[in-house]
């Protein structure tokens, strides 16, 4: 699609765009049904109090209540923000989201870069820059708070796609009781789920566990992952109190692989095979990714602990974490069996008088520290099994960030805010030879010290509705990932990545309105830009400056129909308009081509109907052309239509049941590709989207 017929389908939609989950929006349950509002405590915040500061943002901002996708059968961090303006989720593999903010990590491998992931305020983020989503279980989650871009420097991130944080249940946000959920459905898929939240006086306690077992919608695409997450907090007198976070995971899915356009589109459910590349370039040859077992197995076990000294006008929060990472990782015969082995320790500290102030200055300032410590191996892949092994590498990263950023309120309705970050970050992949043939030395180090400056302004025009203005700088380390192309090519001494980006937006609330608009334009100097060889993923500079610049628009609309709140119900239509423009700035080879990986336009609408006791929704994702899958523009994937619905009924004030259906159309289309320079007879990015799926579940909370 050109930059005309998108400037058109901007015209056209804008007049009916509605909000997927702005900041401009509360849920619609809100209106039918007041809830018990939860007070929240010095370590968790409450979805009221979280709202509260994050009005005092100015710049765009995502929001995803659990009660948004609790009745679909959401396996990852990505499907739950689909609903999210400006955010781009697909899916590569079972259970693994390529998640995507203002054109982040455009086609980063299964290790994602690009967005600063958080729990509760803690990293979860790897030193080494590069994020795991299976480690969150969209179960386990109260809210999601999506920062994009600069926005999320109140944690000090320095990622071009920002930041998103998990805030999780606890006894203080969190109605105490237990409860059971099970779910089952297509491609014999299940889920179990358990959990218990309570407090006493001074103890309060959140913990859950969930089994999730699936084939999947293709061939040899099964996963078996088991979950399990606690916090317990202590108030250790009335102004301090202390939080622990257990995390264990141990997550295993199969590998299909990606295939040429043909067969993703004739049999979508197969797996790799049908193509000859060579096994000695990692092509499946005769032995194709069933042959060959390839899979993606990771356990994580983390310990953090958060704990907040309140004062009478501000308050300071003490943050440290352990976390050790296991990956066992088969795939092509030329990368071979990568196996890793992550020890990571962190410690923050933030003070702010975010909560405490109505009036006056508002303040934050925070430093944090991470480092960690990678043993990684590479083994032959024989059938499955680890042969011979190829390499070893010791693999250290390390991050100091000092970030700070103030709002003073110049009149009664306008804000001035301003802020800075100070990012030093380590690299460094130490070859260990394996014998004295071993002299391929892929060893290196990379520092880089970089200041970031951010400036805005908030006009609050009522208590409901804000505009406002933005200008920052924002810079991104390489992953160690990236540098070795997980340790397949020697050590590659990439540069930073720096984007300038300037944005505008308003967001609020009216009558029967919501809405939440931000248009931005990003200048990013020395991009990462992702190449797929079919063997591997090879991660480069961009020869050329890159624009990213785009459209992120809800409007959601609640009218008041006298038939319908007679009868304690509620209509509500929600849309949403995601537009990206991203292109090379005079590339030498490309031009001024579009960047290949993701949609031009994505727009999404919901009509849903909910009462007391039920809801029902049925929604659409629409998106017109697919993405570009090379970066010389040779060939753009077709758009699709994707129909989903789903519907919950409280048989009871325990007992819950819903059901969901996914593409009900059984639509064909290409949900991933691993993006290439050009574009060959024999090249294998694409990866078929899900076909026709229903499930149902029942949660019993006693």
């Amino acid at each position: 699609m050109n930059k005309l017929k998108i400037a058109s389908a901007v015209c056209l939609a804008l007049p009916a765009i509605a909000n997927a989950k702005g900041l401009g929006q509360h849920n619609i349950e809100e209106i039918v049904v007041t809830a018990q509002k939860q007070s929240g405590s010095l370590s968790s915040t409450s979805v009221e109090q979280a709202r509260e500061i994050l009005e005092k943002i100015p710049g765009g901002i995502g929001f995803v209540d659990v009660t948004d996708y609790q009745d679909n059968f959401t396996q990852s961090l990505g499907d739950t923000l689909v609903f999210t303006p400006g955010v781009f989720a697909d899916t590569s593999a079972q259970r693994e989201n390529r998640i995507s903010i203002r054109g982040s990590g455009l086609n980063a491998t299964f290790e994602r870069r690009g967005i600063n992931v958080y729990r509760d305020g803690v990293p979860i983020t790897r030193a080494s820059g590069i994020t795991e989503f299976q480690e969150i279980d969209p179960l386990s989650v109260k809210y999601i708070e999506v920062f994009k871009g600069s926005n999320g420097l109140r944690f000090g991130t320095n990622a071009l796609g920002g930041a998103i944080n998990i805030v999780t249940p606890t006894g203080r946000n969190t109605q105490a009781g237990n409860t059971v959920r099970i779910e089952a459905g297509s491609f014999n898929s299940s889920r179990f789920n358990v959990s218990t939240v309570g407090q006493t006086d001074k103890l309060d306690y959140y913990a859950a566990f969930t089994k999730l077992d699936s084939d999947g919608f293709r061939a040899h695409s099964d996963v078996d992952s088991a979950y399990g997450f606690a916090n317990i907090g202590i108030e250790l007198s009335e102004n301090i109190e202390t939080r622990f976070y257990l995390t264990s995971l141990n997550d295993q899915f199969e590998l299909a692989g990606s295939v040429n356009l043909e067969d993703a589109l004739q049999t979508p459910d197969t797996a790799v095979g049908s193509n000859f590349i060579p096994s000695f370039l990692g092509g499946p040859g005769v032995f194709t990714a069933i042959d060959d077992d390839w899979d993606r197995n990771l356990k994580v076990q983390r310990l953090a602990n958060k704990t907040v000294f309140g004062f009478d006008s501000w308050s300071l929060e003490a943050s440290a974490w352990f976390a050790k990472r296991e990956l066992d990782h088969a795939i092509t015969r030329f990368a071979g069996i990568i196996v890793q082995d992550e020890d990571e320790i962190g410690v923050n500290l933030r003070a702010s008088n975010e909560r405490e102030a109505h009036d006056g200055l508002v303040w934050s300032l925070g430093a944090r520290y991470n480092q960690s410590e990678n043993d990684a191996k590479r083994f032959f892949n024989e059938l499955g099994q680890r042969g011979r092994q190829r390499s070893q590498d010791f693999q250290d990263a390390e991050n100091v960030a000092i970030y700070g950023q103030f709002s003073y309120p110049v009149s009664a309705r306008l804000n001035v805010i301003a802020g800075a970050q100070y990012v030093r970050s380590v690299r460094e992949n130490q070859h260990a030879p394996l014998n004295a043939f071993d002299t391929e030395d892929d060893s290196g180090s990379l520092t880089f010290d970089e200041v970031a400056p951010r400036i805005g302004l908030l006009w609050t025009f009522s208590n409901e509705q804000q505009a406002y203005l933005n200008i920052s700088r924002a810079y991104e380390a390489p992953g160690i990932s990236d540098l070795t192309s997980a340790g397949i090519f020697p050590f590659d001494p990439l540069e930073i990545q720096q984007s300038d980006t300037i944005e505008i937006g308003t967001r609020g609330q009216s009558t029967h309105w919501a809405w939440d608009l931000s248009v931005y334009r990003s200048t990013l100097t020395d991009e990462f830009i992702d190449l797929s060889l079919g063997f591997a993923t090879n991660t480069v500079n961009s020869e050329s400056d890159t624009v990213h610049q785009g459209i992120e628009a809800g409007l959601d609309w609640l009218p008041k129909i006298t038939m319908l709140s007679e009868r304690g119900m509620q209509f509500s239509w929600r849309h949403i308009l995601t537009v990206n423009d991203f292109s090379f700035d005079n590339h030498p080879l490309y031009g001024n081509n579009t960047l290949a990986g993701v949609p031009e336009v994505n727009y999404l609408t919901e009509l849903s109907l909910i009462s007391e006791r039920w809801k029902t929704a049925l929604s659409l994702r629409h998106v017109p052309d697919g993405p570009y899958a090379d970066f010389a523009n040779t060939l753009q994937t077709d758009g699709y239509t994707l129909i989903s619905a789903n519907a919950s009924f409280d048989i009871s004030d325990a007992i819950r049941v819903f059901v969901s259906a996914e593409n009900v159309a059984d639509d064909v289309y290409i949900s991933n590709v691993a993006t290439v320079g050009r574009l060959g007879e024999r090249t294998t990015p694409f990866t078929p989207g899900q076909g026709r799926a229903a499930y149902a579940g029942l949660s019993f909370t006693f």
